[in-house]
């Protein structure tokens, strides 16, 4: 029907199943990524563990298959934008509105976790809008695949990925588990409620970006009007060793509500402050 956006591992469509009769969004991945026989079986493979996870924070997808020598999905359509695009129009996102997001997408994370999957490409235009207050992550399986396809071979290779939110270990060919996740949903947080992101880099360089990412900036440094609690948890999420970084989502989606009530309660304090008088109306 349309082309919704295009990026490096392909263009995403809006289009109809005429079979069922419903609107789905169709990404054709880039012939490079899944021209030969093993590669395709891989991405077939990750795409169809993706496909289990049947969670309300995950785009659910519907099929997979090859055509013309092409991979392509069918997925859910989630066109309310993403919190790329959000962030593009408002700059800063409210606090309570960034740690709702962040506790959506790590449930999300998590369900997807459970059946074995790492996402590898958290990022702004990774987590997509249903309406004003519901999102979801996506990509889920073909992130795995096209990093692997796309590895630095060296300390001073081009990087796959957007440079902000990878994980350190990843510029190193060390080891990614589900913390290496947690740094970019945290590092996509933190330029979500800051308006500008950890590193102040562009470059594709390992080598540089690996430098840059030891000594990320201070959150309530840029956004001095960030809550304690919620800084305390973006800070951690993107500690350059994984070591230092939550080790599950469990453990990470406590913080994140701990971190949302101490928001509320601030926020109640500040509206009761605002009636100086009450205390003259309570009854003896």
């Amino acid at each position: 029907m349309e082309t919704l956006g295009a990026g490096g591992m392909g263009t995403v469509y809006k289009a109809r199943d005429t079979q069922l009769e419903r609107f789905v969004a169709l990404k054709l991945l880039h012939k490079d990524l899944g021209s030969e026989a093993d590669h395709d079986a891989q991405l077939q493979q990750e795409a169809r563990i993706a496909a289990c996870v049947n969670h309300p924070n995950v785009v659910q997808i519907f099929s997979l298959g090859t055509d013309h020598g092409q991979f392509y999905v069918v997925m859910e359509l989630v066109d309310h934008g993403s919190l790329d695009d959000l962030m593009e129009s408002q700059g800063r996102l409210p606090e309570h509105q960034v740690l709702d997001i962040g506790i959506q997408i790590a449930r999300g994370l998590r369900a997807a976790h459970r059946k074995g999957l790492i996402h590898r490409d958290v990022k702004p235009a990774n987590i997509l809008f249903v309406d004003e207050q519901a999102a979801k992550i996506g990509d889920f399986g073909l992130a795995a695949f096209a990093t692997q396809q796309s590895q630095n071979t060296g300390s001073d290779g081009v990087l796959w990925g957007t440079p902000p939110y990878v994980a350190p270990e990843r510029l190193c060919n060390q080891p990614e588990d589900v913390r290496s996740d947690i740094y970019s949903l945290g590092a996509t947080l933190f330029h979500a409620v800051a308006g500008k992101a950890p590193i102040d880099s562009s470059t594709n360089s390992a080598t540089e970006l690996c430098a840059l990412k030891q000594h990320p900036s201070e959150l309530r440094t840029i956004a001095p009007k960030v809550s304690g609690p919620t800084a305390r948890v973006l800070q951690r999420m993107i500690a350059p060793d994984p070591k230092q970084r939550f080790s599950s989502y469990d453990e990470l989606l406590a913080e994140f509500d701990a971190a949302r009530r101490a928001l509320e309660i601030a926020d109640a304090r500040r509206h009761s402050s605002r009636w100086p008088f009450s205390g003259l109306f309570r009854h003896n």
